[in-house]
């Protein structure tokens, strides 16, 4: 391996550990509904984060926070029924 390849190799990874990861799980709420666990894991990202997350998700219905806060990384939204 030349020493070019291997650091693009390591800056990749290092951004990818600094920036974390967002991840989303389908899941159902109590009350029956549709909705997502969301975590919003690393550096740079936020409670925002994970309220965008959630709006794409459930799209224009839009979605009730069911369990999780400012002082959480993670969200348990419920997708609002449809009209």
């Amino acid at each position: 391996m030349n020493i070019a390849k291997v650091s693009r190799t390591l800056i990749g990874m290092l951004t990818l550990v600094i920036a974390g990861c967002s991840t989303q799980h389908t899941t159902y709420t109590p009350d029956g509904r549709r909705g997502y666990m969301i975590s919003c894991d690393g550096y740079l990202n936020s409670y925002t984060s994970c309220l965008v997350k959630a709006g794409r998700a459930c799209g224009g219905q839009g979605y009730d926070v069911i369990r999780g806060g400012e002082d959480e990384r993670s969200l348990l939204v419920a997708c609002k029924l449809p009209k």
